[in-house]
């Protein structure tokens, strides 16, 4: 059995198309959160998304979605990109998202999986290489399975703890470690690997410069554009940098 393994797709419809393509013969998926939020395609997205079958869990900006109130201290450029994503996205993406699953240990394909987008309760709030090994035991639950897999921080790594295998396949839609893929992951034989897809940006550029609530904001639309391009989707700084040279994507 082949079992695609995607997180973080963040309004990327190029980037998932890519990867759906590629693995089109993935016999079931594991989604680990992040839909839309924020990204310029999110109905395109959730089209391809309302596709999978699977097991697909609520990522954070999930529930700030449909808690759009969480949004209220975004700084403004980002709060009117959320807010038009929140208007644009058509009511059944909203019964999508409503529908997803909570963190927890799931039975895949006979195995025992934990699930988990990867956000910690407290400050810092992601899991990253150099997280120390007590805090990223944590992810489990105190579950016992023997893989655990989480997203959020974008950036593809594994670490065995004590027999148990901590694995983030990477984001689907916002590269931050200086690659613009799409990074995902694959289970096959019990098995995981990490993998890579190239897409065409185009698209997705050419719908960020359609948002209008951006037009108030020219220099951040263009950050985020060149984020995009660059592969560092939100900054070329510490510790993507640091990440980057040490050969993460």
């Amino acid at each position: 059995m082949k079992i695609l393994v995607i997180a973080d797709v963040h309004g990327n419809a190029e980037a998932l198309s890519s990867v759906l393509a590629k693995e089109r013969d993935a016999d079931t998926t594991i989604f680990l959160g992040d839909t839309v939020l924020p990204g310029p395609q999110p109905n395109e997205t959730m089209e391809l998304l309302q596709g999978l079958s699977g097991t697909l869990i609520q990522g954070n900006h999930d529930a700030e979605m449909l808690e759009p109130e969480r949004l209220a201290n975004w700084p403004p450029p980002w709060l009117a990109f959320a807010r038009w994503v929140l208007d644009t996205l058509e009511p059944s993406g909203y019964d999508f998202l409503r529908n997803l699953q909570p963190e927890g240990e799931y039975l895949v394909d006979g195995e025992r999986i934990f699930l988990h987008h990867g956000e910690f309760a407290e400050r810092p709030r992601q899991a990253l290489p150099d997280t120390p090994d007590e805090r990223l035991v944590t992810l489990a639950g105190g579950s016992d399975a023997p893989l655990v897999l989480f997203g959020h921080s974008h950036i593809q790594f594994r670490r065995t703890i004590d027999g148990q295998e901590f694995i983030n396949p990477g984001s689907i839609g916002q590269p931050r470690c200086g690659k613009q893929l799409a990074c995902y992951g694959l289970i096959e034989d019990g098995a995981f690997r990490h993998c890579q897809a190239e897409y065409d940006p185009g698209p997705w550029l050419e719908a960020v410069d359609r948002i209008a609530p951006l037009d108030g904001f020219p220099e951040f639309r263009e950050w985020l554009k060149q984020g995009l391009l660059s592969g560092y989707g939100i900054g070329e700084t510490e510790p993507w940098t640091r990440f980057a040279a040490e050969g993460y994507i």
